[in-house]
């Protein structure tokens, strides 16, 4: 057995090597290989609206050529790019390994000029080779009745932003004011509360961002008197406390009402045209990078557009959309970026290291301890790469792929493990710790002050002294490894052991495969149709649950208009795929020409 023992090992060496080989050849040839990501940030707009397009080149972090664009049946602007390369570092027996994958993003702004199907392709990347090209996944675009009484808007006060740089999103609705003398009054009903939608107005938390305390603005915002103007906001409702909320109105506890939100209008000019404005203002800052939308905001409902002649108001119903906004959360400017920068922004750092132990043998691991605080972003805050660091790995070895990340007050403190490669009196150089402050727009770099360590040998030859008789000076060989525990030998290690399982296993493991492959690929295909399915199921339900709700209302001593009109509204919105059940009669007759219902049918459901 000792004989064969060193082929085995010299066969298992070669054979290692070319697995790494191999490993390297096949890395080689996957990072020049050059591929396109095509991804819109919405896939459903309203004509009018912008949205982003973020088009990653995977292979290369060229900031030329640009991605080309012009195929695309839309007004393109271009936002910039940045860097999503990554570097790894492994140390393995001392030699220390570089890898990574390169990547740039570009980010595009979009406009699709007509409503329908926008194509997100083919975008063009040119190369010393044949162009390649990508594309993303189809935009719906909606078009808008045109009109010019209401105005809806939402807007950000900055396009970009860096983490934890607040900013704010403004929503305004401008409504056209009456002709003189009534240019004073406002041109909302105070019974007919126009309806807002807009999903950045829910309770939801938003990922990656801190929100402001919605409910206690919209709560402040709250109006009682039924004489003033109001809105409704997505579908925040509450039941009336008492007849004596609305003493001219139907009195049903158990029937939610739509809260009536009071907006402040203001006097504004637009293009030489007098309107009232309605605002609301949220204030947002970001902790992760990324695009954040909000919008779009719909506006539906009665606006008054002026008197009759018995001076009571004439309204009419309008639709409008106001496009969303994007805003980009991106990092710091790549131009003079240190190695060291960790990833956070803000106005100042300190950095502190220190070692577990001063005195130390050769080869001994021991704890740095790096604490980074100050105020500055902690959610993009990574670990500092030591080994890009010139001068640390000189005298030491560092291990920069097992660093241990924690929370510490206005901070975080990274372990890493290290060891001395030389004896003597050693000095663990400055770490640098750059970071991008906010105030100034530069880069910054902090350091540690340098930290003595003192490495001895692992193996001493120490004197005992002289026999004064021999002359003889005896030696002693201090050794600092312990001495390994003695071998044992037992019967069962001449049998042969099998590499692989048992055949039932194997069969279970094959014949479990492609049914595992197969549950996976309903489950896909489940979760992309769950949409159509839950608009199918909700189709399907909507006329035995409307019959049924006929009938209760039939059996009534006194039927109900209004409910049974609710439970119309109800049904066809289910039944023709409308979100919601807010349906007027003007929506009602163009959905149901569109889903081939007679003319004269659709009208006398109107």
């Amino acid at each position: 057995m000792s004989s064969t023992h060193p082929d085995w090992c010299r066969t298992a060496g070669g054979l290692r090597r070319a697995v790494l080989a191999a490993a390297c050849f096949w890395s080689a040839c996957a990072c020049a290989e050059i591929t396109l990501n095509v991804q819109p940030t919405r896939t459903q707009i309203y004509l009018g609206e912008s949205l982003l397009l973020n088009v990653t080149v995977n292979g290369t972090d060229d900031e030329q050529p640009l991605p080309d664009l012009s195929s695309l049946q839309a007004d393109v602007q271009f936002l910039g790019s940045q860097r999503n390369s990554q570097q790894f570092i492994s140390v393995v027996n001392g030699r220390i390994t570089r890898s990574g994958t390169k990547a740039r993003l570009f980010a595009f702004q979009l406009k699709p000029r007509a409503a329908g199907v926008f194509t997100t392709g083919p975008v063009k990347y040119k190369t010393d080779g044949p162009a390649i090209t990508g594309r993303g996944p189809d935009v719906q675009v909606t078009g808008q009745e045109p009109q010019d009484r209401v105005v809806a808007c939402v807007q950000a006060s900055r396009a970009s932003v860096l983490v934890d740089e607040p900013f704010t999103i403004t929503l305004s609705v401008a409504i056209a004011a009456l002709p003189k003398p009534n240019e004073a009054v406002e041109p909302v009903h105070p019974n007919l509360l126009p309806r807002l939608e807009c999903g950045f107005l829910s309770l939801a938390e938003i990922p990656g961002l801190q929100i402001p305390n919605l409910q206690q603005t919209l709560q402040s915002l709250i109006s009682n008197d039924q004489r003033k103007p109001a809105f409704q906001i997505n579908d925040y409702v509450m039941r009336a406390s008492s007849m004596f909320a609305d003493p001219f109105g139907d009195f049903d506890p158990f029937q939610p009402r739509p809260i009536r939100f009071r907006l402040t209008p203001a006097s504004v000019l637009r293009n030489g045209r007098a309107f009232h404005e309605y605002t609301l203002t949220l204030s947002y800052t970001p902790k992760q990078e990324g695009d954040y939308t909000f919008g779009p905001v719909t506006f539906k409902g009665e606006v008054i557009t002026g008197a009759n002649t018995q001076n009571q108001a004439v309204t009419r119903q309008i639709s409008c959309v106001g496009p969303a906004v994007t805003v980009r959360v991106v990092p710091p400017p790549e131009t003079n970026r240190p190695d060291w920068f960790i990833g956070s922004v803000g106005t100042n750092l300190s950095v502190q290291a220190e070692l577990d132990a001063a005195i130390c043998k050769v080869g001994d691991p021991l704890t740095l301890t790096l604490d980074v605080t100050g105020a500055l972003s902690l959610g993009n805050m990574r670990p500092p790469q030591l080994n890009l660091q010139p001068g640390l790995n000189t005298d030491f070895r560092i291990y920069d792929d097992n660093v241990e990340a924690s929370a510490i007050p206005a901070g975080k403190r990274f372990r890493y493990r290290i060891r001395p490669i030389r004896e003597g009196t050693l000095e663990l150089p400055p770490i640098q710790v750059a970071w991008f402050d906010t105030a100034s727009r530069t880069y910054r770099t902090a350091r540690t002050q340098p930290i003595p360590v003192q490495a001895r040998a692992n193996t001493q030859i120490i004197s005992e002294g002289t026999n004064a008789s021999t002359h003889i000076t005896r030696l002693a060989v201090e050794r600092t490894t312990t001495t390994p525990s003695a071998i044992t030998v037992v019967r069962d290690g001449s049998r042969g052991q099998p590499l692989l399982p048992s055949g039932l296993v194997l069969l279970t493991l094959l014949g479990s495969a492609p049914l595992c492959l197969m549950l996976a690929w309903c489950g896909l295909l489940l979760y992309q149709h769950r949409d159509s399915l839950s608009a199918a199921h909700r189709r399907n339900r909507a006329l035995p649950q409307a019959l049924a709700a006929l009938r209760a209302a039939s059996l009534t001593p006194s039927p109900d208009a209004a409910a049974v009109g609710h439970l119309i509204r109800d049904f066809l919105a289910a039944r023709l795929g409308v979100a919601g059940s807010a349906l007027t009669a003007g929506d009602v007759v163009p959905l149901l020409q569109h889903n081939r219902v007679p003319d004269a049918t659709a009208t006398a459901c109107g």
